[in-house]
């Protein structure tokens, strides 16, 4: 079983980001994330994908969901943002980005979730119930 981190982001407008994909043909969103490298620990792996992905330096609050999902464990991260600039990031994803495999990073309103092929759909709930928490 591969091992993967997730992180949650919320920019304080109700607000949370999300990786925005079309890949053969299917067009959909996910939380920014990816596999951990050898050695690494899940809230390191959450923190590097996510300046991999998305280009934000982030910091774990805490993990909030352990998620069994397409033959991956899946480790869920609150995470804060510390800085950066959001773009797509420098990693794999920046690398692979083209027409046919297309990754746009972008914040989108609470409100507007239901709009969106949001992948796995068990986080959806999360999501919202994490955003009803924050300050």
């Amino acid at each position: 079983m591969r091992e993967r981190a997730v992180g949650i982001l919320f920019n304080g407008r109700q607000e949370v980001l999300l990786m925005r994909r079309r890949k053969e043909g299917r067009v959909y969103a996910t939380l920014p994330g990816g596999g951990l490298e050898p050695g690494e620990t899940p809230e390191g792996a959450c923190v590097r994908e996510m300046l991999e992905e998305v280009n934000l330096a982030v910091e774990v609050v805490r993990e909030v969901l352990t998620l069994e999902n397409l033959g991956n464990r899946e480790h869920y991260f609150l995470t804060r943002l510390r800085g950066g600039e959001l773009r797509l990031g420098d990693g794999p994803e920046g690398l692979r980005h083209s027409d046919e495999n297309w990754y746009s990073p972008e914040w989108v309103g609470l409100e507007r979730l239901d709009e969106v092929n949001l992948v796995p759909e068990e986080v959806r709930a999360l999501v919202r119930e994490l955003a009803r928490k924050m300050p």
